[in-house]
């Protein structure tokens, strides 16, 4: 019994090894492989997921969890994306953060952008996907700041046709902007952590959902809406009444506001012109 306990508390802490399989394929609905990708700075593993039919072609989600790595509500809205039929890249936040953190001091935003870009790339070609591919970036909690990291590089934005952030916190622990690195706009704390609600703002003319709970332990929606202000045409929060930071009781109403922005990005993509 105990080694059946320490091995159940060495997969909680080591998620990328026992949670990259935490969805298994689906015949006739999808395909899940775990592979390595390999940037500049260190090794991470890419959960995959196929569709056996393209329902929605031409478009990638990229999707990074929360600290909990693949289980509770990062898991019910990455198998809800799986399902509805997305080409998917899934990054676990655990493994990330446990190389960045091995790595010395808090990754910059520049490092982070570099990083981000070469994940990009090696994910549409590990798909085969075209290079054009446009990309959703979802993220939930710790993950969802990679919606920030996109907002700050334009070199990121490019590429990114839409973006939903879900249980967004205040700042990104892990990432540092140094003074003349980042844009005069971004705010950082004292500590030089990028402030990601302003940071939302630098996406521009890009599509942006956040999706937060009425009792978020960090931000509740209340506090959100106060931090984003009003909806415009490219800015939207849903608030779902929710009684804590995981959704815990409240999951179908989470992936209906998650449809229903996905509906809104994938609307925009539609109507841009082509040249």
């Amino acid at each position: 019994m105990r080694a059946t306990r320490r091995s159940a508390a060495c997969c909680l802490i080591l998620f990328a090894g026992c949670a990259g399989a935490r969805l298994a394929s689906k015949p006739g609905a999808y395909a899940v492989t775990v592979r390595p990708v390999q940037t500049a700075r260190r090794l991470i593993h890419a959960t995959y997921v196929r569709p056996a039919q393209a329902r929605h072609p031409g478009t990638l989600v990229f999707f990074a969890t929360g600290d909990a790595g693949w289980f509770g509500a990062s898991g019910a809205v990455f198998e809800h994306l799986a399902g509805a039929g997305y080409a998917i890249a899934g990054f676990s936040a655990p493994e990330v953060l446990r190389s960045i953190a091995g790595s010395g001091p808090r990754m910059s935003t520049a490092q982070a952008a570099v990083e981000l870009k070469e994940v990009f790339a090696q994910a549409k070609r590990d798909l085969g996907l075209p290079d054009a591919t446009p990309i959703v970036v979802v993220g939930f909690s710790r993950g969802a700041s990679v919606v920030a990291f996109t907002a700050v590089h334009p070199e990121l934005r490019g590429g990114v046709a839409g973006a939903i952030a879900i249980a967004l916190s205040r700042e990104a622990d892990n990432l540092r902007a140094p003074e003349g690195e980042h844009a005069p706009e971004l705010e950082v704390d004292k500590r030089g952590r990028i402030q990601l609600y302003p940071a939302l703002k630098l996406l521009g003319s890009t599509r942006l959902a956040v999706i937060q709970s009425s009792n978020d332990s960090d931000v509740p929606a209340a506090e959100s809406r106060q931090l984003l202000g009003p909806d415009t045409p490219t800015l939207r929060l849903y608030t779902v009444v929710a009684r804590d930071h995981g959704f815990s009781d409240a999951r179908d109403a989470l992936l209906r506001s998650l449809d229903d922005a996905l509906r809104w990005i994938e609307e925009a993509e539609l109507t841009r012109p082509l040249f």
